[in-house]
């Protein structure tokens, strides 16, 4: 039989030992409730990063979205988003003195600013604006000739001369109110015998916008 010394002492190492373990379980415990509230704390501010990226995101692709402009000094915009036509004219076409000459094959209508019924483009902002017109006759004895019209005021001329069956061909820009329309006339007293078969052409765009 153990003496009652060795037995106090026993008791007295097995009452510390448990203490010790319920310490260090304690501990444990409390550095994984320290450890997991970490990493909440860093899921939370992921989140919140992730939350501002898709902020900017959707900012990004609302103006996108929206027709791109750049404003330079108040007053002139850059326009990015696509103003244009190009029109032809598929087939032979004789067009009676001093009228308009109607390209009716549209290859591109941005914006629907061309009419091939009536061979006017029509101007959806106040701007600058480009246009380009190559015409070709169907005899050279028939030389095409005609004027770039801004509502009725004159702006250019194409003509494609007199010797030989050669195109004729110009570029103008001009200034343009919102509503105002651009078009090809005819000569008056002359029949202009326009080739078709996609040869002849009449294009526009819009280069900048005035606010």
């Amino acid at each position: 039989m153990l003496p009652v010394r060795l037995l106090l002492l026993l008791a007295v190492f097995s009452s510390v030992r448990t203490t010790i373990l319920e310490n260090v379980d304690k501990a444990d415990l409390e550095a994984v409730r320290i450890r997991l509230m970490e990493e909440k704390a860093k899921r939370l501010l992921l989140q919140n990063d992730v939350d501002v990226l898709m902020l900017k995101f959707e900012e990004l692709k609302r103006k996108c979205d929206q027709r791109d402009e750049h404003v330079f000094d108040g007053n002139v915009t850059l326009v990015t988003h696509s103003i244009a036509f190009t029109a032809t004219l598929s087939a032979d076409m004789l067009f009676p003195s001093g009228t308009i000459l109607t390209f009716d094959h549209v290859r591109v209508n941005e914006d629907n600013c061309y009419n091939s019924s009536t061979g006017k483009f029509r101007a959806s902002f106040r701007g600058l604006y480009s246009f380009s017109v190559t015409v070709l006759p169907v005899l050279s004895s028939h030389p095409v000739g005609c004027f770039i019209m801004k509502d009725n005021d004159e702006i250019g001329r194409v003509y494609t001369g007199d010797t030989g069956i050669a195109t004729g061909s110009v570029t103008v820009v001009t200034m343009m109110d919102k509503g105002q329309e651009v078009y090809l006339k005819g000569r008056h007293n002359h029949q202009e015998y326009v080739q078709g078969a996609h040869w002849s052409t009449f294009t526009g765009l819009l280069l900048y916008r005035y606010n």
